[in-house]
């Protein structure tokens, strides 16, 4: 599970009252942190005047956190924490805590003025220090911050070229690198296949068993088992050697079927490969998700709709995680529906919580749309991983918030209710979000 870095530091003025116990304040601080599931990188000098804001600033530079979170001991001068942020520009969690002679609240809300003036990222937080609920919604946004940074660090590969006639598939290349952070480095189907040819024979037949275990009784052509073992392996390597954090893959049409275990297979290795159509929006979908929830993703369609449960039996054609599988029994793995070739994997996907979303857009106009529910396991109705989605509002409003907002037709799933770790990643990252709350 995600462990974020944060930079802790606590600000103060002397002539406030207080400020002679912040030593033991920032320290409680700190254990709170940790036990809500947080990696802190703790300074023992207080902000007090610009030489320990310098001071603090540049140890934070050399140890490189997610997130900066500063603690409001007392009330401070707020100009302090932007010589801070002259070393490291990061987003900021601004922590104050109850007291009617301290001030912390007062100072907390003089610096997200300045902040926000700014044009910096921050969120505000208040609330009893030796409280562990005051600490949930931090771990929330520290989440959210590591994620992005994870992304500018990485790079997201596309093999073969989005679906024609598939317009939402469409995505801004460099917008995704300047909004989100990842490069994006597209590779042809020619080039990644020369590459497949060159695996090791004994290694293929590895993986070949690794696939026959899964399903026995497959019914696929050697061919396309040993297709998708060289396939998986090229993938991988490349994911392994260059910084990756996701592979979007476009087969439709003319690849149906021959990637999706692939796809699968990655997926059940961690790595967030995005099968059909080139869609990397919703690669990126898939990423968020499955980092916020330490889970593989779901990729379906809205295909059957219960008004009365409010509700939708989601799939596609077979191309998720095994380890998602309600029943590992029923797993089998068979050449893709319509088309007749290739391998793909399919089950009825396992319940619990759940959260489906969808991102699209382009540079001025990316956008995700979000709604929690429960997932439920359903019979074998559709040919891939069908579950059903039970949302917790009503499915009227969903569809019509879809085409309202004019989102997509890919939904990505992900076995958590994440909605609040999504609302903080759009806040940091500048990201058109809406998300479908019950009243």
């Amino acid at each position: 599970m995600m462990k974020p870095k944060v930079g802790l530091f606590g600000i103060l003025e002397k002539s406030e009252e207080g400020w002679e116990r912040s030593a033991q304040q920032v320290l409680l601080i700190k254990e709170q942190l940790e036990k809500a599931g947080m990696q802190i990188v703790a300074t023992q000098e207080i902000v007090g005047d610009d030489h320990s804001a310098q001071t603090v600033g540049r140890f934070f530079k050399d140890s490189d956190p997610d997130l900066l979170l500063a603690y409001m001991i007392t009330w401070s001068f707020d100009h302090l924490v932007l010589s801070v942020l002259r070393h490291i520009d990061r987003p900021v969690a601004v922590l104050s805590i109850p007291g009617i002679n301290t001030g912390s609240l007062v100072g907390a809300q003089q610096l997200g003025y300045l902040l926000t003036e700014q044009n910096k990222q921050y969120s505000a937080f208040f609330g009893p220090p030796d409280n562990p609920e005051t600490y949930k919604p931090i771990l929330s946004y520290a989440k959210a911050a590591a994620v992005k940074r994870s992304m500018e660090k990485g790079k997201i590969i596309q093999i073969g070229r989005r679906c024609h006639g598939m317009s939402p598939a469409t995505f801004d290349e460099l917008e995704i690198t300047r909004l989100f952070g990842p490069q994006v480095v597209t590779f042809s189907w020619e080039e990644i296949e020369g590459l497949a040819e060159s695996m090791k024979a004994s290694v293929v037949k590895e993986i070949n068993r690794r696939i026959k275990s899964i399903d026995p009784m497959t019914e696929c052509a050697e061919a396309d088992i040993d297709y998708t073992a060289r396939m998986y392996l090229t993938l991988k390597s490349m994911y392994e050697q260059n910084d990756l954090i996701a592979i979007s893959l476009g087969g439709y049409p003319h690849y149906a079927g021959k990637v999706c275990l692939v796809s699968s297979l990655l997926g059940e290795d961690g790595i967030v490969s995005g099968c059909c159509e080139g869609d990397m929006n919703s690669v990126i979908a898939m990423y968020l998700l499955q980092e916020f929830s330490g889970q593989p993703t779901h990729f379906g369609e809205m295909l059957e709709v219960d008004e009365g449960e409010s509700s939708v039996v989601t799939s596609h054609c077979g191309c998720s995680a095994p380890k998602l599988a309600a029943d590992a029994s029923q797993i089998r793995i068979a050449p893709v529906r319509l088309f007749n070739q290739g391998a793909c994997i399919k089950f009825p996907a396992k319940s619990g919580p759940a959260t489906y979303a969808n991102l699209v857009g382009r540079r001025g106009t990316y956008r995700i749309c979000a709604v929690e529910g429960q997932a439920q396991v359903t019979d074998m109705v559709f040919e891939g991983n069908p579950v059903k989605m039970v949302f917790n509002v009503p499915i009227k409003e969903v569809i019509k918030v879809v085409f309202e907002k004019g989102f997509g037709h890919h939904w990505i799933m992900g076995y958590a209710h994440m909605i609040q770790d999504l609302q903080n990643f759009c806040r940091i990252s500048n990201l058109e979000g809406t998300f479908l709350l019950p009243n």
